[in-house]
């Protein structure tokens, strides 16, 4: 006795019985037989297109798109904590300079120097927010590559397809700074409120 997919096949495969109690006839098989080689070209071409998209076991494109987004994320916090470093140390600077400076006009030009280090600490939050976007992205590959990875499985049959594909609760993990146009988070202004 089948059973599972094999026997679902079979099950489609056999017409149903005829009102009249007539056999099908050979057209009736041949249509049949070409349908079911439709549906089997059809998921060969899409676990084709679906290794196409993942990459194989050497080449895994989600992994690699995943491995350079982080690296993007790396660097720019290394390259953020460089200028945060040399900002500081001008910003000590003109300290300093305007400490000593008995002109009025001159140490109104440190203090403008000052408030421009200001401003670079500011722009410089930005490599924070990106590299959370950045993550989330990474997560959702992640996420996409496993459930690619479930797909494969199911048309190989090496997994039960009642098993929910890994990931499947990703959307609830991937959480973090949202685009400017979705709805729900605070501007600058509901921030400047809160500590104004």
């Amino acid at each position: 006795m089948l059973t599972g997919r094999r026997a679902d096949l079979d099950a489609a495969a056999s017409p149903a019985p005829r009102p009249n109690g007539a056999r099908p006839s050979h057209a009736d098989a041949s249509d049949l037989r070409a349908e079911l080689e439709f549906v089997r070209s059809a998921i060969a071409r899409h676990r084709q297109d679906i290794n196409t998209l993942r990459g194989d076991a050497n080449d895994r494109r989600f992994s690699r798109a995943a491995a350079e987004l982080g690296a993007a994320v790396d660097d720019m916090r290394n390259a953020t904590n460089q200028i945060l470093n040399l900002a500081e140390t001008a910003d000590d600077s003109a300290r300093a300079l305007a400490a000593s400076l008995k002109d009025d006009y001159k140490r109104g030009l440190a203090q403008e120097i000052q408030d421009q280090i200001v401003k670079i600490y500011e722009t410089c939050n930005f490599q924070d927010i990106t590299g959370q976007h950045i993550t989330k992205v990474i997560g959702l590959l992640s996420a996409m590559e496993g459930q690619l990875d479930t797909i494969l499985a199911r048309f190989n049959g090496t997994q039960d397809a009642a098993l929910p594909p890994p990931h499947a609760n990703s959307d609830a993990l991937l959480n973090g700074p949202k685009l400017a146009g979705d709805t729900g988070h605070a501007t600058q202004q509901d921030v400047d409120r809160i500590f104004g």
